[in-house]
C-alpha cells in the first residue's frame, strides 16, 4: 500500500487545475486525434494479423499431416504452438477491424456534429412575406 502522507497535495492540485481546463478546451481536437490513432493502430493490427495468418496457415496444414504420419510429442507441441498462432492471428485481425471501424465511426460522428454546428438554421417565413 503506498504511503499517501508523502504526497505533495499542493502540486497535485496545481497540476490538475492546469491540465483539466486544457483538456476541456481542446477536447474536440483530442477526440479527432484519438479516432485517427485508433484507425492507425487498428489497421496495423489488421495487417499484422493478416501477415501472421498467411504465414501460419500453410505451416499448420503441413504440421497436421506430419503429425498424422508420425505422432510424436515434439510434433504435437509444434502443432499446439501453430494453433495458438493461428487463432491469435484471427483474433488480431478481428481486433484490428473493430478498432479501425471504431475510429471511422468516431471521425464520422465528429464531422456530422461539426456540420450541424456550422449550418445556419433556416428560419421559416410566412408565405405572404415571400415574393
Amino acid at each position: 500500500m503506498p504511503d499517501l502522507s508523502q504526497v505533495d497535495w499542493a502540486k497535485v492540485l496545481s497540476i490538475s487545475f492546469t491540465v483539466i481546463p486544457a483538456v476541456y478546451r481542446y477536447r474536440g481536437v483530442l477526440t479527432k486525434i484519438t479516432d485517427v490513432l485508433a484507425e492507425a493502430i487498428g489497421f496495423a493490427a489488421l495487417v499484422g494479423g493478416l501477415y501472421l495468418y498467411t504465414r501460419t496457415l500453410p505451416e499448420l496444414q503441413v504440421a497436421a499431416v506430419q503429425l498424422k504420419s508420425d505422432p510424436s510429442v515434439a510434433g504435437a507441441e509444434h502443432l499446439q504452438t501453430l494453433d495458438l498462432l493461428y487463432f491469435g492471428s484471427i483474433s488480431l485481425m478481428v481486433l484490428g477491424g473493430l478498432l479501425s471501424v471504431s475510429g471511422l465511426i468516431g471521425r464520422f460522428h465528429t464531422s456530422v456534429i461539426d456540420r450541424m454546428k456550422n449550418t445556419p438554421s433556416k428560419q421559416s417565413t410566412p408565405m405572404s412575406k415571400r415574393r
